[in-house]
């Protein structure tokens, strides 16, 4: 575990994995349901659904885009060295809340796109749902049965 060989692809790849889960989660979750309801024309259960699945999918792209430039910014804001990348690098593998946090949504979103296929769904819509159904479920496992320190 003390073994970091690359601190800074480590801390890129949890901020690009935490923007991910919070844009999708707000675009499928939030956004595109509000967006939908917002218009008359889409106030249906299909509109609801198609709005999420857009929301979502734009959120995850948009994502992958953001998180690298906003963890360079903060890199180069706070004049981090290496040894500062590291020790967050390290205490983020340590974070057992965390770590359940992004392996509930990976699980997830791969239960829920495999669950989608023979359903005849969008494998994307199925990933969206699953991944924020673990990241919900997770957050009220570390809230509520996590030990306190």
């Amino acid at each position: 575990m003390r073994d970091i060989p690359y601190p800074y692809v480590e801390l890129h790849a949890h901020v690009i994995m935490k923007t991910a889960q919070a844009f999708g989660l707000l675009g499928t979750v939030v956004i595109g349901p509000v967006a939908a309801l917002a218009r008359s024309r889409t106030r249906t259960l299909d509109g609801i659904k198609s709005s999420s699945y857009k929301c979502g999918k734009w959120g995850v792209i948009l994502s992958l885009v953001v998180a690298p430039l906003m963890t360079q910014g903060v890199l180069r804001g706070r004049k981090a060295d290496r040894d500062s990348v590291y020790d967050r690098s390290y205490r983020l593998r340590h974070n057992r809340g965390q770590v359940r946090v992004d392996r509930g949504s990976a699980v997830g979103a791969v239960s829920g796109a495999s669950l989608a296929v023979p359903l005849g769904a969008s494998p994307v819509m199925g990933a969206l749902v699953g991944m924020s159904m673990g990241i919900v479920s997770m957050a009220c496992y570390n809230s509520c049965w996590l030990p306190k320190k």
